[in-house]
């Protein structure tokens, strides 16, 4: 681990870099690592379901999680857990989330989109840009009434005892906070193995490669005709949203999933934003 972020600190040395841990394990040469080589910057993803130890346990996961996001918190680490509204999540309901909330000694949560990985690994399929057409696992409708239903039952006891959610505290006019809202241009994701991509989810799927550090140049994949034409459909993707008053500041929302499901609700969630506005008038 050591040597990638190295390598990574010696290829883009003016680069943030980012921890990206799933805190089942927090031993002290990882708080001692995040501490002296990420600056503290650190994060972690969590669901309400679909995350196993490894005997299988789903309970026996969430125990050891919560164990090591603590730790980092307790440090003086401020870990930002990004919970997936996936269906096992939504299933559970807001009052569960919000319990597992309370327990934990974390303050800054945020919510991500899900995508279904495993059902796009058995067909995958790439636009013509070599962004890939990531499937939900959820309609939008559902995610982000989950998220309404969190904010109007839940949000005041939270704020009470510290926890802020970066979603309820956006502001009208103010960029979208969600994960990658027109990042394409600004992610760089180095492999293990020495393989580069751009979005940190695509670091499985061989086809968003942009080049390998053996045999490559780091500016030469920067300037490559795959990452270029991501950034151009990223940017063509916002069109579809030309006629929705919060583009300007939305911007399409995540940029890796489509910007309409038919649900009736989009990738950006309009609804919380018409409530924003509606909060802010």
């Amino acid at each position: 681990m050591q040597l990638l972020i190295d390598t990574a600190r010696r290829v883009l040395p003016c680069a943030r870099q980012t921890m990206v841990t799933n805190c089942f394990s927090v031993p002290d040469w990882l708080v001692a690592m995040v501490r002296a080589e990420f600056g503290g910057l650190v994060e972690t993803t969590f669901a309400l379901g679909h995350k196993f130890s490894l005997a299988g346990s789903e309970a026996v996961y969430q125990e050891r999680f919560l164990a090591g996001l603590n730790k980092f918190w307790i440090e003086g680490i401020p870990c930002v857990v990004n919970v997936e509204l996936n269906a096992e999540t939504v299933r559970m309901g807001t009052q569960a989330l919000a319990d597992l909330m309370l327990k934990s000694q974390c303050k800054a949560w945020e919510f991500d989109i899900s995508v279904d990985f495993s059902r796009f690994l058995q067909d995958p399929i790439y636009h013509a840009s070599s962004t890939p057409a990531l499937p939900l696992t959820v309609p939008y409708q559902e995610a982000w009434s989950f998220l309404v239903d969190l904010r109007d039952g839940h949000y005041a006891k939270l704020k009470e005892s510290g926890i802020r959610i970066g979603a309820f505290e956006q502001k009208i006019e103010a960029d979208n906070t969600q994960f990658n809202v027109l990042s394409e241009d600004r992610f760089l994701t180095l492999n293990p193995d020495g393989t580069v991509t751009t979005n940190p989810l695509y670091s499985d799927l061989d086809e968003t490669f942009i080049g390998d550090l053996h045999l490559v140049d780091i500016n030469e994949m920067i300037a490559s005709r795959n990452r270029l034409s991501r950034v151009s459909y990223e940017r063509k993707r916002v069109r579809a949203c030309r006629e929705c008053q919060h583009v300007s500041y939305c911007r399409g929302g995540p940029a890796h999933v489509p910007v309409f499901d038919g649900s009736g609700e989009c990738a950006g969630g309009l609804r919380l934003w018409d409530s924003l506005r509606l909060q802010s008038a």
